[in-house]
């Protein structure tokens, strides 16, 4: 078969602020460090109200638009759908996926303002996450794209999605219509809070249609139980044939069909963590749909991850393509 797109993403299209703050800004309002949370466009104004001469860095993101976006920076072919604004806001995110080189599928709204996060970046680089969703949460079955789905090796799906229940049941049907149409379904955990509120269905989409599965340590530990970090692994490898499971400055660990490989981390000075997860999982991905192990696949994502981490936003900054060899050799130096 010949297919058109490597990657096909679905997923929430949001526009970020970053904003550096202090961790004491952090406990002085209640907000649970490293978690993303759902809150009111008006909740949001007030926070950002309260910002207000703090260093801010805007730009567009999303989570699955983060992971298609990288994809086309490994040299890979990418298509995202999602839900925007019929505002500047949603015009700006059309561009920005247009300029890297990421076909979509993005009829804007009815109603409602494109969908923001604010960002809260902490010195050690850790980011604490408000997002409106805003026309993002109508998102629904009808919105995907299916011929471009079924043109595509690997169906991309962030679980943020599994937070809304319109969006839940567009990120099913994406799974479903690929799994009928014998292409790949990758699905990201996406986050702790979320995963926790939403495991069980977590559960049962990644048995029903899983193939490959993307989470850190500590979502590991809500799927599967706690237990030393193969232990995690495996034991959310009962639910998929392949799991890459991420550990911060420690690299990954790939679970592979019963098999347990390590791909080795990066020291680098850690300005910003937002987006390190989307990454890595386009450098997985990429790396799978390019005819790479799993093993050699994880390594672009460590790369891409320990890259994104040095400077502020969540999209990678370079194009990574004429190096890949360099990098699967650890010959690519990350500055």
């Amino acid at each position: 078969m010949a297919y058109k797109y490597d990657v096909y993403g679905v997923g929430n299209a949001i526009v970020d602020t970053e904003v550096e703050v202090e961790d004491s800004f952090l406990s002085g309002h209640g907000l649970d460090k490293g978690i993303m949370t759902l809150v009111s466009a008006e909740s949001q104004a007030e926070l950002l109200e309260s910002l207000a001469g703090h260093a801010r860095h805007g730009s567009a993101g999303g989570s699955a638009a983060n992971t298609v976006t990288a994809v086309t920076h490994f040299g890979g072919s990418a298509f995202f759908t999602g839900k925007i604004g019929n505002d500047m806001h949603g015009a700006l995110y059309r561009e920005s996926l247009a300029e890297a080189g990421v076909e979509f599928d993005m009829t804007p709204a009815d109603a409602g303002a494109t969908g923001a996060c604010v960002i809260l970046v902490t010195p050690d680089g850790e980011r604490t996450m408000r997002t409106s969703l805003g026309a993002a949460s109508t998102l629904g079955p009808g919105d995907i794209a299916s011929g471009a789905l079924r043109s595509s090796r690997i169906v991309y799906v962030e679980g943020y999605l599994l937070s809304t229940p319109s969006c839940a049941e567009a990120a099913e049907r994406a799974m479903a219509v690929a799994s009928d149409a014998g292409v790949q379904v990758a699905l990201s955990l996406s986050d702790p809070a979320i995963a926790t509120l939403f495991i069980e269905e977590f559960q049962r989409v990644t048995r029903q249609y899983v193939d490959v599965l993307f989470c850190n340590e500590h979502e590991a530990e809500i799927y599967g139980g706690s237990g030393s970090r193969e232990e995690r692994l495996r034991a959310v490898g009962t639910d998929a044939p392949l799991v890459f499971m991420t550990c911060g400055a420690d690299g990954a660990m790939v679970f592979d069909d019963g098999a347990v490989t390590h791909v080795p981390g990066y020291v680098v000075p850690v300005v910003d963590t937002t987006g390190a997860g989307d990454v890595f999982a386009a450098g997985a991905l990429y790396g799978l749909t390019h005819g790479l192990n799993p093993t050699d696949a994880g390594k672009l994502g460590a790369f891409a991850s320990a890259k994104v981490v040095t400077g502020f936003g969540a999209r990678l900054r370079e194009p990574l393509h004429e190096t890949l060899e360099a990098i699967l050799n650890g010959a690519h130096p990350l500055g």
